[in-house]
């Protein structure tokens, strides 16, 4: 995952609780990168008119911007550490899973909404935890069947803070739906649109 995203996370995971502005400076305390380098973030969002930037702080224009350019920017399958079959229906490998559910798990749980079958769970794991990973993984019967479980371990505090209830903020479950293949991806995607019309791009 590209240290950029926590930016565009922190931002995203503002508008949703109807902030229009931040300051440089707190987006380099609370996503840990340097000041310049929000400097140069946000100056490539100004490009692409999703901010207007300011001396100290910058508003947002159009987050329906941010949210797509990180969409088309993210690669969930490059960032799977591993996969697993495991013997077990989706919906009891999401009770059972105790890690941060994201893409089409994440927007169930969130949501309580389902706008198409789907048989894959994805779930971030914090680095720090991968031996409970394990542990957890040990009791459960193995197919040998397609993967339904991926696992991506995870040092992105700012992703591991945000969380909550083992749910992915839902910037993140959108671009991780985004990049998936499939019509799953393109159902979910049109309902979290239809939920979120902050999100749609406006003419």
């Amino acid at each position: 995952m590209k240290v950029k995203e926590r930016i565009y996370r922190e931002i995203l995971i503002g508008v949703l609780n109807k902030r229009k502005s931040f300051t440089q400076l707190e987006l380099s305390k609370i996503c840990e990168v340097s000041l310049g380098f929000v400097n140069k973030t946000t100056q490539e969002l100004k490009e692409i008119g999703a901010v207007d930037v300011g001396l100290r702080r910058f508003r947002v224009i159009d987050p329906s911007k941010i949210l797509f350019i990180w969409a088309a920017q993210r690669n969930l399958k490059k960032d799977i550490s591993a996969s697993y079959n495991i013997n077990m229906p989706v919906t009891e490998l999401e009770k059972e899973i105790p890690f941060i559910l994201t893409a089409y798990s994440g927007w169930r749980l969130l949501s309580k909404s389902v706008p198409f079958d789907y048989s894959e769970v994805y779930c971030y794991v914090p680095a720090k935890d991968n031996r409970l990973f394990d542990l957890w993984l040990r009791n459960k019967k193995n197919g040998k069947g397609k993967e339904n479980i991926f696992v991506i371990y995870t040092n992105d505090n700012h992703l591991i803070k945000s969380s909550q209830k083992k749910i992915a903020p839902l910037p993140q479950i959108f671009v991780d739906i985004y990049s998936l293949a499939g019509l799953a991806s393109k159902y979910f995607i049109s309902d979290i649109l239809e939920k979120y019309p902050i999100f749609k791009v406006e003419v």
